[in-house]
């Protein structure tokens, strides 16, 4: 009994982790991402005659221009601001628990303090990552830097081409940070290159897809559970024999 009863317990937290992985932090914006196509529209793969912007001087003239444009990937330095994939999902929240009506806020942006220590950053992604896209510097060819904003799983798996994104003025949460990071990089605080399609996520759709693969892991981890238990079984009773 006892020994079925750490199984119960062990298989139990190996799906609450799943779960918590699944819908906190699990990247599926790769999926939305299936159906950009190539072109000239912001988040798309770049077709041949986009530019491919390479030094600081070309910001503002693709600014101004409002010229699509993509980045070859250089370094990565993360920023200490993420924000939400879909901005419908900010404000206050309402849900009911054992009677009583609870309420919520979600905020568009999380900031955290600069310099991002490697314990925030994990902290952060794995906290927010299944609804906030963090802003991250590139470097450019020159060696200086720019901001940009993309999909976050482009930064864990890697690419070797970014999506089109067009040059807009930063927020004022992301030109607050970017002015401290200017004091180790040299960015221009003015400008972001924005590639993230926005749109393509709707949180409630997304909290679903996310539902029904946590369900489907759950299942998959049960059953495999129950052929270890049973092979152990069979073992242990040959073992008798």
């Amino acid at each position: 009994m006892k020994k079925h009863s750490l199984h119960s317990v062990l298989r139990n937290i190996v799906c609450a982790a799943l779960a918590l992985l699944v819908v906190l932090a699990l990247p599926t914006g790769w999926l939305y991402d299936l159906w950009a196509g190539t072109g000239a529209e912001q988040g798309q793969q770049p077709s041949g005659d986009v530019q491919q912007l390479q030094r600081q001087e070309e910001i503002e003239t693709c600014f101004l221009s409002n010229a699509p444009v993509t980045v070859a990937g250089g370094e990565l330095a993360p920023c200490p601001l993420a924000r939400l994939r879909d901005v419908g999902q900010e404000g206050t929240h309402y849900h009911h628990n054992g009677g009583t009506k609870r309420s919520v806020y979600v905020s568009e942006y999380i900031t955290a303090d600069y310099p991002l220590s490697a314990w925030e950053y994990v902290l952060q992604r794995v906290a927010a990552g299944g609804f906030y896209n963090r802003y991250y510097l590139m470097e450019l060819g020159d060696n200086s830097w720019l901001c940009v904003y993309f999909d976050d799983y482009l930064a864990l798996t890697g690419t070797d081409t970014y999506p089109i994104g067009y040059v807009r003025y930063t927020t004022t949460e992301e030109r607050w940070m970017l002015k401290q990071m200017a004091e180790d990089y040299d960015v221009n605080p003015v400008y972001v290159l924005d590639m993230y399609r926005h749109g393509k996520v709707n949180w409630m759709v997304d909290i679903g897809l996310r539902l029904a693969v946590v369900l489907a892991a759950y299942v998959g981890v049960v059953s495999a559970w129950n052929v270890f238990k049973k092979r152990s079984s069979i073992d242990n009773s040959r073992e008798i024999i």
